[in-house]
């Protein structure tokens, strides 16, 4: 990891230059301008912005405020980073369809470079799987009597969350991880009358299971004769809340060390 505070601006280039050419991760924060030509043409004057630039050429700049950055370009950009007197010229550069993006960095107030590699994949946590999973493993949540059959049984119409039984009656459950709309009363209904149809059969019931369900959906739902049962997306892979130090406490601790 190579980390400097309020660097000088070569130290600054040498910084970036290793980070492109070992394509690790490079951060920087400080004041600069841009330029881009391509898909349009557009001048940034100078103000504090974020820079980062990740291992695959992708570069995005941000302001302070806002979720999308201001300027970006896509993966597999040429990176080249020049002093020239005293101003920083990081110019980025693709090829088809030819795009320039040129940062003129007149000061640093923080750069740091590091291997940065992704290792698994993104699961959603608290899907409504988990949440057919959890009734399926813990059936008194829908009721005492209720004893589950299967997970996502398979109809031509689509996949039933949770099937199960309640004495001599079917039940069909169907699963929302956010609050529970018209929309979900309406699968519901099609997946009950789907399976009586596919079975030659009337005893079957319905229930909603989610977090919450709005007014409308839950006079929608007793009105067809079915119910709602309250239930949380189950959140077993995340762990317990803990309290993060300040940036610049560890950015001082690192400048210390380097």
């Amino acid at each position: 990891m190579m980390l400097r505070v309020t660097p000088e601006l070569n130290e600054v280039k040498d910084i970036v230059s290793v980070g492109v050419r070992n394509k690790w991760l490079v951060v920087l924060v400080g004041v600069f301008g841009v330029n881009y030509k391509g898909r349009a043409i557009s001048e940034l004057s100078c103000g504090e912005r974020l820079l980062i630039i990740k291992p695959d050429g992708c570069v995005l700049i941000h302001n302070s405020e806002g979720v999308n950055p201001i300027n970006w370009m896509r993966e597999g950009s040429s990176i080249n980073a020049k002093l020239d007197e005293e101003v920083l010229n990081i110019k980025v550069l693709n090829i088809n369809p030819r795009e320039e993006l040129v940062l003129r960095i007149q000061k640093v107030s923080v750069v740091f470079t590091n291997g940065f590699s992704s290792v698994g994949e993104l699961r959603v946590i608290g899907s409504e799987a988990d949440m057919a999973r959890k009734i399926y493993e813990n059936p008194s949540v829908i009721s005492k009597n209720f004893k589950p059959v299967s997970l996502e049984e398979q109809t031509k119409y689509g996949f039933i969350d949770v099937l199960g039984c309640e004495g001599e009656d079917y039940v069909v459950v169907e699963c929302k991880r956010y609050r529970a709309g018209l929309s979900g009363v309406q699968q519901l209904r099609r997946y009950v009358e789907k399976f009586k149809k596919a079975r030659g059969i009337n005893n079957v019931k319905g229930v909603l299971a989610a977090p919450s369900i709005t007014k409308n959906a839950f006079k929608m739902l007793t009105d067809w004769g079915f119910s709602y049962k309250r239930v949380e997306p189950p959140m077993h892979l995340i762990g317990e809340k803990t309290v993060q130090e300040k940036l610049s406490k560890f950015l001082h601790e690192n400048e210390t060390k380097n």
